[in-house]
């Protein structure tokens, strides 16, 4: 499926699929606290991609570093990811729900980026990463806000807009 056509698709039923997705910018989390908050919700299915490596657990599994999360985004229900723009900008194009722990930067953009999520209703945001007793409501609040609402911030027409942008400046 590609990203021009990819359509949103909830899943049914209790057990949902998390996706938790850092960059190579660092990372705020210890692995130990992704195992809890896995342990957590024994209901959910937890993917890890990234480069540190995750333990796994019966319902964690690290899936390593991906130059294309596409495929694992489209697969998961919630994506938990940190407020970096790319990483974002694709849990937006995948219009997937989420849960965004923006990370400590030097600017403070990503704490930014989440006030602006959060003010807009387009994410769950957690504004450093939870105890594991919260994650079940994270998760839940995520699930029923989906991620329809991306459509605002990604409408997906940004190639068509560019290149009219261009034919307007070049006449």
């Amino acid at each position: 499926m590609s990203r021009s056509d990819h359509r949103h698709t909830s899943r049914t039923g209790t057990t949902g699929h998390v996706l938790a997705m850092w960059g190579s910018g660092g990372l705020d989390v210890d692995p130990r606290q992704l195992r809890a908050c896995a342990a957590a919700t024994p209901e959910w299915t937890w993917t890890a991609m990234g480069p540190e490596p995750v333990d796994e657990r019966p319902n964690l599994r690290w899936a390593g570093w991906a130059e294309d999360p596409w495929d694992a985004l489209c697969a998961a229900e919630v994506v938990v990811t940190h407020g970096g723009q790319n990483a974002v900008a694709e849990v937006a194009a995948a219009r997937r729900a989420a849960v965004v722990v923006p990370q400590a930067r030097p600017f403070g953009e990503q704490r930014t980026t989440a006030a602006v999520l959060s003010r807009a209703r387009l994410a769950v945001v957690a504004p450093r990463w939870p105890e594991p007793a919260r994650w079940p409501e994270l998760l839940r609040r995520a699930r029923e806000r989906g991620g329809d609402g991306w459509q605002r911030w990604s409408p997906g027409d940004g190639a068509a807009r560019a290149a009219a942008e261009l034919d307007a400046l070049s006449a």
